[in-house]
């Protein structure tokens, strides 16, 4: 997982490239590839929405457990992690998005508990919690036993990205501007 977390430092670097004027492709959800029903998850089926969507993204799973490590354009940061996968990974049925960030410092347990509680109270679109670690966590899965729309994807991931950046905001700001006191 250390390797996970400094490629994904690594991306960060590449987002900065496209803070400085490389701008990003616009997401059209009128296109006509939107429509196109994906059979199950991959690094290309995936990879090809990331790049329509504007994120940057590397591949860092193992054979049989593809993941990828992403950063969308608002910055935000995430992996992507492939499940229910045939044995060389290559049609996998779902798909977890999740981003974590450093422990909350100066904050009491309990105050975080509340915040994260309320925060899922309201947006029910991905779910926040801390993990084992301690770190705070926000996640999203993904099902594809039918096929999943290239298009739904790509909005599911935009939505993850903009949530992300809102739940760093409203929830994890605050939490560390206001002490332990």
């Amino acid at each position: 997982m250390k390797a996970a977390i400094i490629a994904l430092l690594a991306l960060a670097g590449a987002s900065a490239a496209s803070a400085q004027g490389v701008v990003p492709p616009t997401f059209n959800p009128r296109a006509p590839e939107n429509s196109q029903v994906l059979g199950s998850f991959n690094y290309g089926s995936v990879e090809a929405v990331l790049d329509g969507i504007g994120a940057k993204h590397q591949r860092a799973g193992e054979a049989g457990k593809p993941a990828l490590l992403v950063s969308f354009p608002n910055n935000r940061k995430a992996v992507l992690m492939f499940g229910s996968c045939n044995a060389d990974g290559s049609a996998c049925k779902a798909l977890s998005i999740q981003s974590y960030w450093t422990k909350i410092a100066n904050a009491p347990p309990g105050r975080a508990a509340a915040a994260i509680a309320d925060f899922n109270r309201r947006y029910s679109f991905a779910k926040a919690f801390i993990a084992e670690d301690g770190r705070p966590a926000l996640q999203r899965y993904l099902t594809a036993d039918y096929g999943f729309l290239r298009g739904n994807l790509a909005v599911n991931l935009l939505v993850f990205a903009n949530q992300a950046e809102r739940f760093a905001r409203d929830v994890l700001g605050p939490l560390e501007a206001k002490g332990s006191g």
